[in-house]
C-alpha cells in the first residue's frame, strides 16, 4: 500500500475512544461517591434527630424521678430512615430505586451501638452496595462501609450543677 493518508484517522479514533473511556470511568466513580455521600448525609440527619429525641426522653424520665432507662427503642430510627431516604426493605436489606425502577443502591440494615455505655454517645454502621453499570448491564458492585457517630454533650459541666 502506497497511500497512507487514512492511517492517521484510525489513530485519532483510537485516541478519542481511549479518552472517552477514561472520562466514563471518572464520571462513574464520581457518581458512586456522590450517591454514598448523599446517603451518609441523609443518615446523619435522621440519626442526629434520633439521638436528640432519646435525650429528651431520658431528660423527661430524670425529671419524673426515674433514673433508669430501658435502653433505646431503635424502631423509630429505622422508620424515619426509610421514610426520609425513600428506602424499601427486602430480605434484610434496604434499597433505593430510580425512576426507571432500576436499583440505585442497597444497604445493610444499620446497626446502632454505644461509643460509651450508659451515655448518648452512639454510632451507626452499615454497608452500601452501589451497582456500577456499563451499557445498561451491571458490571460490578462497589462496596462502601459507613460509620456515623452522634454525641450529645451537656453545655453545663457537672461541677457547675453542684455549686
Amino acid at each position: 500500500m502506497k497511500n497512507k493518508k487514512g492511517e492517521t484517522y484510525v489513530l485519532i479514533c483510537v485516541f478519542i475512544l481511549l479518552i472517552m473511556t477514561v472520562f466514563s470511568v471518572i464520571f462513574t466513580y464520581s457518581s458512586v461517591i456522590t450517591t454514598a455521600r448523599l446517603q451518609k448525609t441523609n443518615t446523619e440527619v435522621v440519626f442526629d434527630g434520633f439521638v436528640a429525641n432519646n435525650s429528651i426522653l431520658i431528660f423527661n424520665n430524670i425529671k419524673q424521678g426515674k433514673n433508669a432507662t430501658e435502653g433505646l427503642n431503635t424502631a423509630p430510627f429505622y422508620t424515619a430512615l426509610k421514610q426520609f431516604c425513600t428506602l424499601d426493605e427486602n430480605g434484610g436489606m434496604y434499597y433505593a430505586v430510580d425512576t426507571d425502577g432500576a436499583e440505585k443502591y442497597r444497604m445493610t440494615v444499620p446497626q446502632i451501638g454505644y461509643l460509651e455505655e450508659e451515655s448518648l454517645e452512639l454510632y451507626v454502621t452499615f454497608t452500601m452496595y452501589v451497582p456500577i453499570r456499563f451499557g445498561g448491564a451491571t458490571v460490578t458492585t462497589a462496596t462502601i462501609p459507613m460509620r456515623i457517630s452522634s454525641v450529645l454533650q451537656s453545655k453545663i459541666e457537672p461541677e457547675e450543677v453542684t455549686k
